[in-house]
């Protein structure tokens, strides 16, 4: 714990060091705790040269992910694994890390259409307006928002769960200020062995996050206003420094 700590942070998902750092520059501590296991799933649909070549095919169909860990499994274990794969098919994405992901791993491939959530992701991709069909890499735990929306506007959803997002429950002993919560599965996690105490303020990542939190605890919740690591942080770190303006 810094030694100038005044604040005492839990994070229930693993965090860059460098966020770490920089709120211990700002007199918080972080301890990380994943209440979460991402696992990789072996999806038959896309094992091979054969099967990766039709479905990339037609490049005019986008890619879509509502998360880094699809993103993060897509390019890790399919598209760049035993074989490098080069598609050139666009992407339509959330915004935050997961567009970051993408642009970094995929810089040729044009984003046709981003937003916050799924929700607001299926209807940009609905008024692009020639849109047919899409490729949706996704978990097994992944809300129906987004490709119930493209269904119901005519579009064709070729859905690939390729991973499993396992809760990793623990009892958390000691008391936190505030505690940041990056998924609504870790929220279940938690709460499924642990009590809140009343002065912890939640850190929830966005709307979907900090709507189920609601479902569990009266405690204050803030949410932060970009849906990536960076932007949770810089949250927690302004409410520790201005506490008064939320009181």
């Amino acid at each position: 714990m810094p030694d100038n700590a005044k604040y005492r942070i839990l994070c229930t998902r693993p965090l860059p060091g460098n966020l770490i750092a920089e709120a211990g520059d700002h007199g918080i501590a972080v301890e990380v705790q994943d209440f979460i296991q991402i696992k990789p799933l072996a999806n038959n649909d896309l094992l091979g040269e054969e099967n990766m070549t039709r479905i990339f095919s037609d490049n005019t169909i986008p890619i879509v992910f509502t998360s880094a860990h699809a993103a993060n499994i897509f390019l890790r274990y399919y598209l760049h694994n035993d074989t490098f794969y080069v598609i050139s098919n666009p992407v339509c994405c959330i915004n935050g890390n997961t567009k970051q992901l993408l642009q970094q791993e995929l810089p040729e491939n044009p984003i046709l259409a981003e937003a916050s959530y799924g929700k607001d992701l299926a209807a940009a991709i609905i008024a692009l307006g020639n849109i047919r069909e899409v490729h949706f890499f996704c978990g097994n735990q992944r809300r129906d928002e987004l490709p119930q929306g493209l269904r119901n506007a005519g579009i064709t959803v070729n859905e690939y769960v390729i991973y499993e997002n396992i809760p990793t429950p623990t009892v958390v002993a000691d008391e936190y200020d505030g505690i940041m919560f990056f998924s609504p599965s870790a929220v279940k996690s938690y709460f499924s062995a642990n009590r809140l105490p009343l002065k912890t303020v939640c850190f929830a990542i966005g709307r979907t996050t900090a709507t189920l939190l609601r479902e569990y605890t009266d405690n204050k919740i803030i949410m932060a206003p970009v849906t990536d690591a960076e932007s949770m942080v810089t949250t927690a770190i302004f409410y520790f420094n201005n506490i008064n303006c939320y009181e």
